[in-house]
């Protein structure tokens, strides 16, 4: 079964601004450049480890004893998903990963997770994926076609069902490579809206809050991945719409403004 993943952004546009916009500029430069959330400690474009996954649980369960209620609840939920992921991995039946061998020619299938938790491969080659971790999953593949196929190159891509929902373009559900910043995400719904409110931006997960806007806003700040955000296949990315608009079509340009520039920002980091 074939995919195609849709995670391509258009080129960013330049333009000068002068006046109050400016600000609205500024504003979105200081965005850019937030504190990090606690998270995966790997650069852009890569999966989280495992190493890194054990020091953010660790940092949970000692801040899930800190702070306010809410905090300690919050960071507690953290520590117990996380400690969950490290156990189980990450794939459940139906997820769809790329698997691309490159030999004397090269060949690209789609595969989806098997009942069991396993994927099936070309020459009936069967990986199981039981407790494997996303960024574990190149390795493991890689050995197994070696093993029969004289390879020069076996890449791997795990995608994620990802809504990407509110105030963008083509709001729906997507299935993206996880290494993919949140960002992109974003522009593979066709981007946000002139109303939308990107610095608000949250992350549902079964219907109820899983990351606040504050965290998802430095997430996007610090341009991190998909994975490195610790999101899982069902998840909604949700852009509000911006509360009071009533100001008229000068609002409603500052808003786009301040939007596109946080997002051109973060895509070039």
């Amino acid at each position: 079964m074939k995919s195609s993943i849709r995670n391509s952004a258009p080129p960013a546009r330049f333009f000068s601004l002068s006046g109050p916009l400016c600000l609205t500029i500024v504003a979105g430069c200081a965005l850019a450049l937030a504190p990090a959330v606690a998270g995966g400690q790997s650069g852009p474009g890569t999966l989280v480890s495992r190493a890194e996954l054990t020091a953010i649980m660790e940092r949970a369960e000692v801040a899930s004893h800190q702070g306010d209620a809410g905090a300690r609840s919050k960071n507690a939920a953290i520590a117990m998903a996380t400690r969950q992921r490290l156990r189980d991995g990450d794939f459940q039946v139906g997820d769809r990963v790329v698997v691309t061998v490159i030999s004397d020619s090269v060949r690209v299938d789609t595969l989806a997770v098997r009942a069991g938790r396993y994927l099936e491969l070309p020459n009936n080659i069967r990986v199981p994926v039981v407790g494997t971790l996303r960024s574990e999953l190149r390795p493991l593949v890689t050995t197994e076609v070696l093993k029969y196929i004289k390879a020069q190159q076996v890449d791997v891509t795990p995608l994620m069902r990802l809504g990407v929902l509110g105030e963008v373009a083509h709001p729906g559900y997507f299935a993206l490579a996880s290494d993919i910043p949140l960002t992109d995400a974003i522009m593979a719904a066709g981007g946000p809206t002139t109303t939308a409110d990107i610095e608000n931006v949250m992350i549902r997960r079964a219907s109820r809050e899983y990351r606040s806007s504050e965290e998802t806003r430095q997430a996007i700040a610090r341009g991190m991945t998909l994975d490195q955000f610790g999101l899982n296949p069902g998840d909604e990315l949700v852009i509000p719409r911006h509360r009071d608009i009533s100001s008229g079509p000068w609002l409603t340009l500052l808003g786009a403004a301040a939007t596109l520039l946080t997002i051109v920002v973060a895509l070039r980091q």
